[in-house]
């Protein structure tokens, strides 16, 4: 497959399963053979989406080179329901993040992702926003 299509098959990745909630899509577009395990990887959505109801991940930039695509995002939401252990706070939250997804034969099977954790934290107030860091 090109670049050019698994960096649209991210894109529709995104918009289906992360901001539309459709995961059923999910299994046309990540391997059964994904590193860490497909199920884990939909749990993991499924768990933002259900504390994150209102969940948005907006792209900033995406492109793909070889088998690899890169996208630098925000993901925004309102923490409705229970998330890591967190009761919902109705805070709204904005964290930024980059994965770099890795393709074969057209769908996902590895990929490495890093968002701002202690960001979301503080914005749902398990963590004190004062101090030097701050």
């Amino acid at each position: 497959m090109s670049a050019d299509t698994n960096v649209a098959d991210v894109r529709a990745f995104i918009e289906r399963v992360w901001n539309q909630g459709d995961t059923m899509a999910f299994d046309e577009f990540i391997s059964p053979d994904l590193v860490g395990g497909r199920e884990r990887f939909k749990g993991m959505i499924l768990g933002f989406r259900s504390a994150f109801p209102d969940l948005k991940l907006e792209v900033h930039d995406i492109f793909g080179a070889g088998d690899k695509v890169v996208s630098r995002w925000t993901i925004t939401g309102t923490h409705r329901g229970p998330f890591l252990g967190i009761a919902p706070t109705n805070s709204h939250i904005s964290i930024d993040g980059i994965a770099i997804d890795l393709f074969e034969a057209g769908v996902r099977v590895d990929g490495w992702a890093q968002f701002d954790k202690l960001g979301l934290l503080r914005q749902l107030g398990t963590i004190d926003a004062s101090g030097p860091f701050a």
